[in-house]
């Protein structure tokens, strides 16, 4: 995820909250017979939505598709793949980059090789390691687990995680064995880790004895019939991957190609049928079809919730994070990278899941889509009742007032603290606090735990040893430090 993208995402997240986007034009939040989608119907409403967006954007193109109970029930692609061959986007032959959804894929196969019997999700990582070790700067273990969850405490360093050319892009040993830095004891803190899904993605070539793509072609893939899915696109399907572009003065400009060395977390490219391909196993409990990629009860493991900085608050399945919108739980996970932006989402109660690519790294095109969907299909049902604060909470507000930055930059790069922007918090006279980027006050209902006055989404701080407040979380990876 990159500066672009998180700039646009830098709100605390609404849990439950039943409001479009204020750029989703208001004849796309008709509501459709709850959790009702025939194929038709949503024809007529994506198809108008997303080419409003793309105009408003001036993206040139897109694609979509949606599964409803172990089918593609509608994909289409919008514009061009290309502008100067005019090439049109096509959702089964269309290549894309899907950027940080690659980490999905590296949950996918260590899940898939812990439901082999080939390790366990709680053993310690270093058991697995033998050409460098996890430093053992605290004495809990770093496990599969921390790095599925986002909970291993490694600093994110930055910058370095970027290749020149693609014969530049090391293998993941040689770039992770002295780049592990533990900034916090793991399963305690949320931080989005570029580096816990890289050497995850290094440990399943330690266990499984093959490179990443290897593994991932011959255990996911290829059983899934996702034969336009790769990291290194060949040659013969070259002319098929969409050109990114960026918008910048009026025009759209080619965006540059981007190599990772973090290839787990970064660097999948598929079409958007073979994303639907991969949804199904996802939300038939690892079976496509006759082929199963897992069993149902690891399967099942994955889905659930495993970390949250609050029980208040939608956290980490393994790979996926969680949001409550319209009283539906989704799995989900974006990507963007330079001239790209994607989107992959489960509605598993519903059997239904979705995936949305378009070029521009910072379009909003996914997020009014997303909400628009739920708005329409599954609307809010009631309104939530208004929070109730606790006793005292006037008297405390002040003590959570401050400048908080998202805890994902690198601590020990000697930059200072300069890529992410920063949040204040401010105590008003009432008793509530407001917060950048959110429209609505918010009130302490339980110690430490703040609910907007509405009584929709919410956040909670966290203290350290001396009882200062130094932690604000949201939902999933939206965890800030306190830095006055």
């Amino acid at each position: 995820m990159t500066f672009r993208s998180i700039v646009a995402l830098l709100t605390l997240s609404h849990a439950g909250l039943a409001q479009a986007p204020p750029s989703t034009p208001r004849a796309n939040v008709s509501v459709a017979p709850v959790g009702l989608i025939d194929s038709a119907e949503l024809a007529s409403f994506v198809d108008t939505l997303i080419a409003a967006q793309m105009a408003k954007e001036n993206i040139p193109g897109a694609v979509f598709v949606l599964v409803r109970d172990g089918r593609i029930l509608y994909q289409k692609g919008y514009g061009f793949a290309n502008i100067a061959r005019r090439q049109p986007v096509d959702p089964e032959r269309t290549i894309w980059r899907i950027g940080s959804i690659s980490k999905v894929f590296t949950a996918t196969a260590i899940v898939q090789l812990a439901d082999r019997g080939r390790l366990r999700l709680t053993d310690d990582v270093n058991s697995y390691l033998t050409r460098f070790k996890v430093p053992g700067t605290f004495p809990q273990p770093v496990t599969f687990q921390h790095l599925l969850t986002h909970t291993a405490g490694f600093d994110e360093i930055r910058p370095g995680t970027r290749a020149e050319t693609a014969a530049g892009v090391l293998p993941l040993g040689d770039f992770l064995a002295k780049r592990l830095i533990r900034l916090r004891p793991p399963g305690r803190t949320i931080s989005y880790s570029t580096y816990g899904v890289t050497l995850g993605g290094f440990l399943v070539e330690q266990i499984s004895g093959m490179d990443f793509e290897t593994y991932l072609t011959r255990n996911v893939w290829r059983p899934l019939a996702m034969n336009r899915s790769s990291i290194v696109v060949p040659d013969s399907l070259r002319a098929d991957l969409a050109q990114g572009y960026e918008y910048d003065n009026g025009v759209n400009k080619l965006a540059d190609w981007e190599w990772y060395h973090t290839t787990p977390a970064s660097s999948i490219n598929a079409s958007a049928t073979d994303m639907g391909r991969f949804i199904i196993a996802h939300l038939q409990n690892g079976r496509s079809g006759n082929v199963r990629v897992m069993s149902a009860r690891a399967s099942f493991d994955m889905h659930r919730q495993h970390a949250t900085s609050h029980p208040g608050l939608a956290g980490f399945a393994f790979g996926f994070y969680e949001e409550f919108t319209n009283g539906e739980r989704l799995l989900e996970h974006g990507g963007n990278v330079e001239g790209f932006s994607a989107q992959l989402t489960l509605i598993q109660a519903r059997g239904i899941g979705f995936f949305i690519a378009s070029q521009h790294e910072p379009a909003r095109l996914r997020e009014v889509v997303q909400s628009a969907l739920l708005n329409h299909y599954f609307p809010v049902k009631s309104k939530p009742p208004p929070a109730v604060p606790m006793p005292g909470y006037r008297e405390r507000a002040a003590r959570f007032a401050g400048t908080y930055e998202l805890n994902q930059f690198c601590h020990s790069c000697g930059l200072g603290r300069r890529e992410f922007p920063r949040i204040e918090v401010r105590a008003n006279g009432d008793g509530t606090i407001s917060i950048t980027g959110n429209p609505d006050p918010l009130v302490e209902v339980a110690p430490l735990f703040f609910r907007r006055v509405t009584g929709t989404g919410g956040a909670a701080f966290q203290e350290d040893a001396t009882g200062r407040v130094t932690v604000l979380a949201g939902d999933s990876w939206l965890v800030f430090e306190r830095i006055k």
